[in-house]
């Protein structure tokens, strides 16, 4: 087994050492005082305190919407350029936005915005709510997403080099192979190194290897899918780790944990315990 890779990192800001949840967490609380504040077209004159409220309501349904749409995104539609990322959010921004736009209706009839939203009728009133949502929504959704898609990183990294060949280290696949590889060559593109693990982070992977530490946009269950046959084990629903980097399995307060090669602990569920405890042993006999 390759030796842990040292690491010095120098600098202001790096996406992969930001937590996705809080990372949206925080991003809407700071949407709903700022648009609260500017009172954008479409909720001019309901007032600071007012717009808080019919902000939060806004943005805690439209949040959730444009992630889950985001992991469908990812999961059903494969597109292969390398703007893929790009578009793959744009397209879940204007679905999403599309399917908000009842929610934002109502929210504007509940709130008087605009005063004359009923007199308005049904069907035009969708439309003018849809004109006014679907490009800020969009905007809004690629600009939140673009720390990672464009891998923002202002460190700098020292890494040792002379590793062996790894999981994803492999020769190109085959024309056969090259769809069910599709991770392995979005994961060679950012990393070199060993692939220690796999974790979900709403609708981003971050992925650990001997060298460094990456995330960007896929699926965990198509990650696992397309990982060669029998080279880890998915201990929980957020987790994958490699067979080879397994090193302990331990207990504590009725919570089970798994230590990986390089120290760190991943939640082991209840009912994978028993499948990690068997390639523990497999690996230390």
């Amino acid at each position: 087994m390759m030796s842990k890779a040292h690491e010095e990192t120098v600098g202001w800001f790096n996406s992969t050492a930001v937590s996705v949840e809080k990372y949206f967490l925080w991003s809407s609380l700071a949407l709903v005082v700022i648009f609260a504040w500017m009172e954008p077209a479409g909720a001019s004159g309901i007032g600071f305190w007012k717009g808080l409220v019919f902000w939060t309501i806004q943005l805690s349904l439209l949040i959730p919407l444009l992630i889950t749409t985001q992991t469908y995104a990812s999961h059903f539609i494969k597109i292969k350029v390398r703007q893929a990322p790009w578009l793959q959010t744009a397209l879940s921004g204007v679905v999403a936005a599309l399917l908000f736009v009842p929610m934002a209706y109502f929210l504007d009839l509940v709130f008087a915005i605009p005063d004359n939203a009923v007199s308005a009728g049904l069907v035009p009133g969708l439309i003018d709510e849809a004109s006014g949502v679907v490009v800020p929504v969009t905007v809004t959704w690629l600009a939140l997403n673009a720390p990672w898609i464009v891998q923002l990183d202002f460190s700098k990294r020292h890494v040792a080099r002379g590793s062996r060949q790894s999981v994803c280290q492999q020769e190109a696949p085959s024309n056969e192979t090259q769809q069910a590889s599709r991770f392995l060559q979005e994961l060679r593109s950012r990393a070199s190194g060993d692939l220690i693990s796999i974790s979900s982070e709403l609708h981003y992977v971050r992925v650990l290897t001997t060298d460094r530490e990456v995330m960007f946009l896929y699926n965990l269950k198509d990650a696992i899918d397309e990982l060669p046959a029998n080279s880890g084990v998915q201990i929980h629903r957020s987790h994958w780790v490699s067979r080879e980097h397994v090193r302990e399995l331990v207990k504590k307060d009725g919570a089970s944990e798994c230590i990986l090669s390089n120290g760190r602990r991943l939640p082991v569920s209840r009912r994978k315990y028993s499948e990690v405890h068997d390639v523990l042993v497999a690996a230390s006999s």
